[in-house]
């Protein structure tokens, strides 16, 4: 037996070892759950913070009450939206002087004020020049991203988004 094996083999009959005394030794009674307790120690925590707030004076008490039951300005739980933004609006390329480039734009993520586009499965900000076919991406929205390329003159392209399910 090598010792490599001894040494597995010791540790399996440690393991065996420790699970047989577990087994049988006598466990200790667990808590009892918290909806068995009885009222009592409700009762004393409330009666700890009812004195608490006697404590505080009748001028602070009135202010944590007034607090308590006013309106609230917003809700918590609304979803806020986001500001659209604006149409962009671009000529289109003719396609028969030039092909359209084989790109794809798969992916959105904002964190901060940085966004990244995923373009062909590469992540790329605003500004930086995209690895086939020498575009520099000009703008990132999250529907849409806008490339440009000295081939292709002053007219930017507009990738959309193109989610995969």
């Amino acid at each position: 037996m090598t010792h490599r094996e001894k040494i597995i083999v010791g540790l399996a009959v440690l393991s065996l070892g420790y699970g047989a005394i577990e087994f049988m030794l006598p466990r200790t009674k667990p808590a009892p759950p918290l909806q068995a307790q009885s009222a009592e120690g409700l009762t004393a925590f409330i009666s700890k913070i009812a004195e608490a707030t006697r404590s505080l004076g009748a001028e602070a008490s009135s202010a944590v009450i007034q607090k308590a039951e006013a309106a609230w300005n917003q809700n918590p739980f609304m979803d806020i939206p986001k500001a659209k933004a604006p149409e962009v609006r671009t000529e289109v390329a003719k396609t028969a002087d030039r092909p359209l480039p084989n790109l794809v734009y798969s992916g959105f993520l904002e964190v901060g004020s940085k966004r990244l586009a995923i373009i062909n499965g590469q992540e790329y900000e605003a500004g930086d020049k995209l690895d086939p076919g020498g575009f520099t991406l000009k703008s990132i929205l999250p529907t849409r991203v806008m490339i440009t390329s000295a081939q292709w003159g002053s007219t930017p392209i507009v990738l959309p988004l193109q989610e995969s399910e």
